[in-house]
């Protein structure tokens, strides 16, 4: 063969591998191997926030920063003959920081959560949930919250058991998301969608692109007198390693909004600007 029709053919078959897939994507569950562990890092930040107070008629003015900091990694092993999956999870670290300054009077508050260091067990019985097992070395109730948000996060379920194709869109529960509103507003409504924006194809890589939509809103009234309310928007994407099903990284942006009033009248408006990120990896012990 002539070098140069080589050489166009070889340029033309790599165009073609890098090019955007068409054919339909079916989402199952991560694949892994023995002696593999999934590492994520998640960081949760508002630059930019604002909070406005009412109090006896006066407006004051401030500012509020918060970031919360994850990194943990998840090793399963191969299911028991009766199909219980089991696991471990290590966390490095759950760290939270936040600061407030109104009227140049600052206030900063950092929690470091008492699961850091530690490793405890999980397990999944066919067709139920994944569970962690602690040990009892731990405050439960400190922890709680922080257990509760792990074991969301672990069970979602955010893809169509069925093919879709580029194009497509679905609605999914971010239920991570809508705890954070929950604790304050039980009604909260939370409204996940997800779209598949492309795929890719390549000897390296074969993924999907899938846009990310999360809205939330609720209120709340107690006989006190107080209320409380909530709105949330976020956008961004998520890319999915079709080999592994691995959802390699997740960056969300947009705004929450809460309204607070308490019984005696002061109210409480604050505005942050969000940006959620969340990296994983496949690595080998």
């Amino acid at each position: 063969m002539n070098p140069c029709n080589l050489l166009t053919t070889c340029l033309g078959l790599l165009a073609l591998a890098a090019t955007p897939a068409t054919a339909q994507v079916l989402f199952g569950p991560l694949v892994t191997t023995p002696g593999q562990r999934v590492q994520m890092v998640s960081k949760t930040t508002t630059e930019g926030g604002t909070v406005e107070l009412i109090l006896d008629g006066r407006t004051r003015n401030g500012t509020i920063q918060y970031s919360r900091n994850r990194e943990l990694s998840w090793t399963f092993r191969d299911p028991e003959p009766d199909g219980t999956r089991r696991g471990m999870v290590s966390v490095a670290k759950i760290e939270t920081y936040s600061s407030v300054n109104i009227d140049g009077i600052s206030e900063r508050s950092d929690d470091l959560s008492p699961l850091n260091g530690r490793l405890f067990a999980m397990s999944r019985p066919p067709g139920g949930d994944w569970k962690f097992e602690l040990d009892g070395s731990l405050p439960l109730q400190r922890v709680k919250g922080e257990i509760a948000e792990l074991t969301t996060y672990i069970n979602r379920k955010w893809y169509p058991q069925r093919p879709v194709s580029v194009g497509d869109s679905w609605e999914f529960d971010p239920s991570w998301i809508r705890m954070l509103i929950e604790r304050d507003l039980p009604q909260a409504q939370t409204v996940g969608t997800m779209s598949l924006r492309s795929t890719r194809n390549s000897a390296a890589r074969h993924i999907a692109i899938i846009d990310v939509s999360i809205r939330s809103t609720g209120a709340g009234f107690r006989a006190d007198g107080t209320e409380s309310s909530a709105q949330v928007t976020l956008k961004g994407e998520s890319v999915v390693n079709l080999r592994t099903m691995l959802e390699e990284s997740l960056e969300l942006k947009g705004t929450v909004v809460t309204r607070n009033r308490s019984a005696d009248g002061t109210r409480r408006t604050v505005t942050l600007p969000v940006t959620l990120t969340v990296t994983k990896t496949i690595v080998r012990n």
